[in-house]
């Protein structure tokens, strides 16, 4: 297994788990395509994220990331990501969907923990994914905070946690927190994704509901999640479109 990762965002553990790694700056393009031939990879997944805000510290392109980003008329996530795909692709490494081989840990439709949503959460589960998918549109983010049909906070540069903190803070108790796909979501990357620490976030501002969208967003360590979602009385529901 190949992997190359961003220096400040990937898991150092990463180190354990695969055969041959190359650890990079963010803007680093040429320095993976040169890992991915020296190594003989031809199709590769992308896999998590890198904080917008690192564009504005911890970057430093070198000439084929400099190249790249001088002829692009377009800083959103998903016309950077398509960009690089596109550059590997012309490269011969051909990025695959990253869900290809997650299909266990995709949120199912319906309520996934002991407790469902009351009533009036679910008319702020049914305002925050109507919200999200608008800020997904606008290429702002994936992620609403919204309590008695108020939404009290949008991800936009910050992340998921950030947002939920600032959101529950706002709301102090009973806030509801919905992420969504985008509309035009590229399954290859970018994919809405949660984790234990996304319970922990919501618990800490005494938080009762997450909602995620059926079939697109990934559980990480779902069984852990779950569980201490049920530990907190946290409902955790799946939400087709």
């Amino acid at each position: 297994m190949v992997a190359v990762a961003h220096r400040g965002e990937s898991d150092e553990k990463i180190g354990e788990i695969v055969d041959d790694l190359t650890w990079i700056y963010v803007g680093q393009l040429g320095k993976i395509i040169a890992a991915f031939h020296r190594a003989g990879v031809t199709e590769a997944v992308m896999a998590g994220g890198i904080r917008k805000v690192k564009l504005f510290g911890n970057f430093r392109p070198d000439l084929r990331g400099a190249r790249f980003l001088a002829k692009i008329h377009s800083r959103e996530d998903d016309a950077l990501l398509r960009g690089i795909a596109d550059e590997l692709a012309a490269e011969g490494i051909r990025i695959l969907q990253s869900t290809l081989c997650l299909s266990h840990i995709i949120a199912a439709e319906g309520v996934l923990t002991k407790r469902a949503p009351l009533q009036k959460e679910w008319a702020d589960i049914q305002l925050g994914f109507r919200v999200a998918k608008e800020i997904g549109r606008l290429g702002i983010g994936q992620t609403v905070v919204v309590k008695n049909r108020v939404v009290v906070a949008v991800e936009a540069v910050e992340g998921t946690d950030a947002a939920i903190q600032r959101g529950g803070t706002l709301a102090q108790s009973g806030c509801v927190v919905v992420k969504a796909s985008k509309p035009q979501q590229d399954l290859r990357f970018d994919v809405p994704a949660v984790g234990v620490d996304t319970i922990e976030n919501i618990h800490r501002v005494s938080g009762t509901v997450l909602a995620l969208e059926a079939g697109k967003t990934i559980l990480l360590e779902k069984e852990s999640l779950l569980s201490q979602a049920d530990a907190y009385g946290i409902s955790v529901v799946g939400v087709g479109e």
